[in-house]
């Protein structure tokens, strides 16, 4: 099959998961076409990219895929990318009913800690420099005057 029949296929068929495939969301590639993919029940693995795949489509971090887990499977490897999901095909999936319920929220986001009183206690002190306070300088205006 080649490059523009692929991509083609990528974008215009409908497809069907078969036997034990399943969705995943992509969390970031690892090198050497491999991908970590996170599963519909949470877990994190390896899957790889097929040749056929590697020209034609790039794979980012959040995307969805389907995975096909008895395919390509060694050691470190718990399969392989089946095909890659793009908006629209999420989209049709919704109104169809067939996207799981796991992936209906949006990827969780690193929280950001946030502290309620404002201290200067992690900011950085020169200590090159004499430490001045307000009531010192207020004390020379006076005297200045």
């Amino acid at each position: 099959m080649g490059k523009k029949q692929t991509s083609r296929n990528q974008l215009d068929d409908d497809f069907e998961i078969e036997g034990n495939q399943t969705y995943a969301r992509a969390l970031g590639p690892r090198g050497n076409h491999q991908h970590e993919v996170e599963f519909i029940d949470g877990s994190k693995k390896l899957v790889t990219l097929p040749p056929k795949y590697r020209n034609v489509v790039w794979l980012k971090r959040g995307h969805y895929v389907i995975v096909d887990p008895s395919v390509g499977v060694t050691e470190k490897v718990a399969g392989e990318i089946v095909y890659v999901l793009f908006p629209k095909n999420i989209k049709d999936l919704k109104a169809a009913g067939k996207w799981p319920s796991e992936f209906s929220e949006p990827a969780p986001a690193v929280e950001k800690i946030e502290k309620e009183d404002d201290s200067d206690d992690d900011l950085f002190v020169n200590n090159n420099r004499p430490i001045m306070s307000d009531t010192e300088s207020e004390s020379s205006e006076e005297e200045d005057a």
